[in-house]
């Protein structure tokens, strides 16, 4: 039987596919999980009444070692159902893997991302953006500069840099906090690439009715009060073509 992966969407369950739902109908084992991205609170509750099933929640372990799905999937027909799309997630592509070493068969019910979401609302052009980061949180032992140098590599290039903020222990980390943390990870590396003046796209919670699209100084940004809820993404724009420059225009904050 086979483990199905079944992309959900941006924002809720209205975003998944018919193919999707048709899936999940059939399915005699239904897992999801909510780790990986953010959705709409009520989502899983609300898809349980659309499909007739009910749908057992995983925490980030239990996916990650995959034993119970990979168990069932080996004698029933199972769904994972993941926000976005499955594939984006490194986890999902371990699990996976997994199962085609157990023989498996595995299906992939894809979805929209926020990853091309956030892209499409931007403005800007998809083949301009370069290596996707990560902001993560500090802490006093754990202070990670990563994504400054993939900051700095596509500017480089000219690139734009899509920069995904930090979930941890169901704490989302702010777009306010995520430009604090990049002017203090820019006081170590002293690369003159991000400061007050530097242009920031944000872009809160994408995909759902109160999405919201603010571009600007981030000295400017940091004084906003009005940027929105997380989820957030962040975009340090590039080297812009003159449409890309008029799109964000439209959002400035």
């Amino acid at each position: 039987m086979p483990l199905t992966f079944i992309g959900t969407g941006v924002w809720e369950e209205t975003d998944i596919s018919l193919k999707g739902l048709e899936e999940l109908r059939d399915s005699d084992v239904i897992f999801a999980e909510q780790y990986t991205s953010e959705t709409e609170d009520g989502t899983i509750e609300r898809l349980e009444k659309l499909i007739g099933k009910s749908i057992t929640v995983l925490t980030r372990e239990e996916v990650e070692d995959g034993k119970s799905i990979l168990a069932e999937a080996e004698r029933k027909r199972v769904a994972l159902v993941v926000a976005g799309d499955p594939m984006i997630a490194t986890t999902h592509i371990s699990l996976k893997l997994d199962a085609l070493k157990r023989k498996i068969p595995v299906r992939i019910i894809h979805s929209s991302s926020i990853l091309s979401a956030a892209i499409s609302e931007s403005g800007l052009h998809t083949y301009k953006f370069g290596r996707p980061a990560t902001l993560p949180f500090w802490s006093e032992k754990y202070k990670p500069t990563s994504t400054y140098d993939a900051i700095a590599e596509n500017l480089a290039r000219g690139l734009h840099t899509m920069l995904f903020l930090d979930l941890k222990d169901g704490k989302r980390m702010t777009a306010h906090e995520a430009m604090d943390l990049l002017l203090e990870i820019e006081k170590g590396k002293n690369g003159k690439i991000i400061t007050p003046k530097t242009k920031l796209l944000v872009l809160s919670r994408i995909g759902s009715e109160a999405q919201k699209l603010s571009y600007g100084e981030i000295g400017k940004l940091q004084k906003s009060k009005t940027l929105g809820s997380t989820p957030f993404i962040l975009i340090l724009p590039g080297k812009l073509h003159f449409t890309e420059a008029e799109a964000l225009l439209i959002n400035s904050a």
